[in-house]
């Protein structure tokens, strides 16, 4: 089986040995090379972009094809991205694997991409149902290498969730769906400052608060990447999950359906944070307190205690403080009185005695007597 690219094609499927559409006439063969097998997804005319499952002179590949050339930009900016980017968790594109067709007129921007083989998590979640804590480690090792490097690049992905996560055969992870990544330009952060120009990406129960306002930080991604974990550790999407009405932080834990150590529920937790400064500062950091989390524990019981300890010696010190002003304050009095023993024309009403000292005149008197 063939399929035409041509999107306005009545008949788009042809039967093998067949140089061109039955339909419309429209070469199979494309750029000479790549045949479209099958599409991967359910072919709309409203949709923006195709997916086809290709064959490239022997190599199953995959082609995504561009039909809105409004978001040409993007859709070159993904191409760039593959073809610089070298992970085995990132799809490979070849040199001269972007391209442009210009059929009946419309043009078409194509994106020839290695075919991961696999499932993607949010069909493996309804297939296996939540995973154990030792699973969720190991995928979050590997996804947070993969930021490590998109970061380390300057880029950012923008729409981390299950679906965007291909596990292969082999147990590795790879993640996919370039067309929303951003760079991290001095140019971009200066809009980002005054919204000016930026296409805000949105997949609810994912995207964090600054990126539905057109905000995304590189901090966006680790939001998204800790729900997508609390997803798989609960079997419950994260829109379906409580929110504390006072942090607004996400209340999974009760959820999760393996037990899970406290200190990683809470990376999980500062990974969701509200505020991209609560968040783990870069991926490196991020990776050193899931390597190490019992130095990360003992560091945070470190910083808490020197927290009580400042705090202690702040209390200590206004104590003291306030002992010294009392003690400044009694001799001053002290003095005053004295003063006006000795100094001839003061009387009584000059001096504002403590309700609690006698007056001079009570003295006058009690010596009288």
């Amino acid at each position: 089986m063939s399929y035409c690219i041509n999107p306005r094609c009545g008949h788009r499927d042809n039967p093998d040995g067949l140089s061109h559409c039955k339909s419309c006439q429209t070469p199979l063969l494309i750029e000479g090379r790549y045949r479209l097998l099958r599409p991967l997804r359910e072919l709309d005319e409203w949709e923006p972009s195709e997916v086809f499952e290709i064959d490239d002179q022997g190599q199953t590949k995959v082609l995504k094809v561009l039909k809105k050339k409004i978001l040409q930009p993007l859709f070159e900016r993904e191409a760039a991205t593959l073809q610089s980017l070298k992970h085995p968790g990132i799809p490979q594109v070849d040199p001269d694997g972007y391209f442009s067709l210009e059929i009946e007129g419309r043009q078409l921007f194509c994106l020839v991409m290695e075919n991961i083989q696999g499932i993607n998590l949010d069909k493996w979640l309804q297939q296996h149902g939540p995973i154990d804590q030792a699973t969720a480690i190991d995928w979050m090792k590997q996804l947070v290498d993969l930021l490590a490097q998109l970061h380390q690049e300057e880029l950012f992905h923008r729409d981390i969730k299950l679906a965007n996560i291909m596990l292969r055969p082999t147990g590795q992870l790879a993640l996919v769906d370039f067309g929303t990544v951003r760079p991290m330009t001095s140019t971009y952060f200066a809009k980002v400052a005054g919204q000016r120009d930026i296409t805000s990406v949105v997949s609810p129960g994912y995207t964090p608060l600054e990126q539905i306002n057109g905000r995304a930080v590189p901090q966006s991604d680790f939001y998204a990447l800790g729900r997508s974990l609390v997803y798989l550790l609960t079997g419950k999407h994260p829109i379906d999950l409580p929110e504390d009405d006072t942090t607004g932080r996400l209340t999974w834990l009760e959820q999760a359906v393996q037990p899970i150590d406290d200190w990683f529920a809470q990376l999980l937790d500062d990974m969701m944070a509200p505020f991209p400064g609560q968040r783990p500062l870069n991926a490196e950091v991020l990776l050193a307190r899931l390597l190490n989390p019992v130095r990360s524990n003992i560091s945070k019981a470190s910083q808490e205690q020197t927290k009580i300890r400042w705090l202690l010696a702040a209390n200590v010190g206004l104590l003291l403080l306030q002992l010294f002003v009392g003690w400044q304050w009694w001799m001053a009095r002290q003095r005053l009185a004295e003063q006006s023993f000795n100094r001839p024309g003061i009387t009584d009403a000059a001096i504002s005695p403590s309700p609690f000292e006698p007056t001079a005149s009570q003295f006058r008197q009690s010596a009288d007597r």
